[in-house]
């Protein structure tokens, strides 16, 4: 048991394992959750939602997937509007106020420069729409519905005139799914660790999935560093 501690060539909890780039989003939980096949009807299903809304929407609370769904989506709206610009915002509350404000300014010019490239029936994707001004969010949507352009953001809230295309909410089988394909190369001493903790923690509808695998990294470091430690 000590040797598999000892010899786990990485954290699967890692930031370049867990990165919304990183991980297919899963829509359901199970082995065929992160299957092509049904990755993409149910990517077909948000898609043809979109094309309808013109205004879509995708919802939920701080670090359930929404990032990772946009990232498992891009190819495929790559493929299917003539071209796509993509803006990731950041909302570090460890930046000063000042300084958070300055880099919204700046995120709202990039915004409206692409618009302004992209052809019409294009589309503009922005991960974290509410982090924009009032001002901002108002001139791009205007800009948008001018140029004959779609907008597909991510945001903790409904829009009055937007339509929700999909709803992240995670549970505890999507949880466990997501957590099993992370540790799918770690030594069993690992798997059994981390199915030990989701079984004692409560799992909501809001639960923040990004926080647990920070919460579950730190674990799984602590057991590598101290493997007597979890020998009971």
């Amino acid at each position: 048991m000590n040797a598999s501690f000892a010899f786990q060539p990485s954290n699967p909890f890692s930031t370049k394992c867990v990165a919304p780039s990183q991980v297919v989003y899963r829509f359901t939980h199970g082995a065929s959750g992160t299957s092509p096949h049904t990755v993409d009807s149910h990517l077909e299903a948000v898609l043809a939602q979109l094309r309808t809304a013109k205004r879509g929407l995708i919802l939920g609370p701080h670090g359930t997937g929404k990032s990772t769904l946009l990232h498992t989506f891009l190819p495929k709206l790559q493929r299917s509007y003539p071209k796509v610009a993509f803006h990731q915002l950041c909302n570090d509350p460890n930046i000063p106020l000042r300084k958070r404000i300055g880099e919204r300014m700046r995120a709202s010019r990039r915004i409206r420069a692409d618009l302004k490239q992209l052809p019409p029936q294009g589309l503009i994707m922005i991960d974290g729409w509410e982090q924009l001004s009032h001002l901002s969010r108002w001139r791009i949507a205007k800009s948008a519905s001018s140029n004959k352009l779609t907008i597909l953001a991510t945001a903790h809230h409904r829009i009055p005139g937007w339509t929700t295309v999909h709803e992240t909410c995670p549970s505890e089988k999507l949880i466990r799914s997501l957590a099993g394909d992370l540790l799918h190369d770690s030594p069993y001493e690992i798997r059994k660790l981390v199915d030990n903790q989701l079984k004692n923690r409560p799992v909501t509808p809001k639960t923040n999935v990004r926080d647990l695998w920070f919460e579950l990294y730190d674990m799984v470091e602590d057991a590598q560093a101290n493997p007597l430690k979890f020998n009971a």
